[in-house]
């Protein structure tokens, strides 16, 4: 996967325009926004109305039926489940579990979401199922407005569905040519169905590149991107939880969770070209992280500003560097990078 850059280009000495702004973004690669992988919290969320935290949460406590020792929540991996995802490392949720009768309910919810310009606030993710269509894995996408608690998410905004019935005859270099209409699935999106985002391999069971018999019965998802608007929730702190909800399925893997929106910034900036850089984590609690090519630029100084324009930290960088917002009040705020070779700002949410 590749970082995340934002990209601004500043007029000479004053910027008015409209950028994206990243509220969230989470590739599982290092760290979970500001707490290490050790540190996410496996546990029932706060049921608070600010939480800068991420949650995984084996609600329905079934044990793991596939042997392989795989934990009740989300929990990361790396490899993905298709040969094409295999650099990857992304969050991971099973719901093999031997009960023909009971859902699991695998939480994995998100830290607060500033949305100011809901007009343009979109949600972008990947996922994909261990298998399709036989035990394909379903979920829901789902966003409360008030605190998260899971029984405040009331508003499903996203549906895959998961495998209802269907034949398969192991053995028989398998097994149904593909026909998803053979099957019955919950209500949503089916993955595979229209033929794309599916590796052909053999009875399911290989390891990603493998691809021997054939298995139409059990293609391999590969991960697909997936967005919905966040247009209701203009001007409003929101909360988003992926819901694994399948029935004694398999897996299922996430990753890529993006949350953008446009904003309107003006500064008073001197320089005419791009400064490619990231900050995060956003939103953030005790501390903010700007990072660039210190080889490229020159001169660099790295501001903090809040949006009535006052300077509250101004240093000057020849490195990676962090900003302490432990003592500074939860609002909007701007990072603001300026060098010999161009400038950048950056809009960051700090939440305590």
């Amino acid at each position: 996967m590749k970082k995340l850059y934002l990209l601004l280009s500043f007029g000479i000495f004053t910027l008015s325009t409209q950028a994206q702004d990243t509220l969230l973004w989470e590739n599982f690669n290092d760290t979970i926004i500001g707490q290490t992988v050790d540190d996410l919290i496996n546990d029932a969320p706060s049921g608070l109305t600010d939480d800068p935290l991420w949650y995984s949460y084996d609600e329905d406590q079934l044990g793991d039926g596939s042997g392989a020792s795989r934990p009740g929540d989300w929990f990361l991996f790396s490899g993905g489940f298709a040969a094409v995802d295999s650099l990857d490392v992304c969050a991971g949720s099973n719901s093999w579990t031997n009960d023909a009768s009971t859902p699991v309910r695998n939480w994995l919810v998100l830290p607060t979401i500033q949305i100011t310009d809901g007009a343009s606030a979109v949600l972008k993710w990947k996922s994909a199922p261990r298998q399709t269509p036989y035990y394909l894995d379903g979920y829901q996408v789902l966003i409360s407005a008030t605190t998260n608690d899971v029984t405040a998410f009331t508003d499903v905004v996203f549906d895959a569905g998961q495998y209802i019935s269907g034949p398969y005859n192991a053995g028989t270099n398998c097994c149904n040519g593909g026909d998803y209409s053979l099957y019955t699935f919950s209500a949503g999106m089916i993955h595979g169905d229209d033929g794309t985002f599916v590796q052909f391999t053999d009875e399911g069971d290989d390891m990603p590149g493998d691809s021997t018999a054939g298995d139409s019965a059990r293609f391999i998802g590969v991960q697909k991107e997936f967005s919905v608007p966040l247009t209701a929730y203009d001007n409003q702190k929101i909360y988003i939880a992926f819901l694994h909800n399948s029935t004694d399925d398999n897996l299922l893997s996430l990753d890529d969770i993006l949350v953008t929106e446009n904003s309107d910034i003006t500064f008073g900036v001197e320089g005419e070209n791009s400064f490619a850089g990231s900050v995060y984590p956003n939103p953030a609690n005790a501390f903010v992280n700007v990072s660039f090519d210190f080889l490229q630029y020159h001169n660099v100084k790295v501001e903090l500003v809040d949006n009535q324009g006052h300077v509250l930290y101004s240093t000057l960088a020849t490195a990676n560097m962090q900003i302490n917002t432990e003592q500074v009040a939860s609002g909007v705020y701007f990072v603001k990078v300026t060098a010999d070779e161009g400038s950048m700002v950056k809009k960051v949410v700090i939440t305590h």
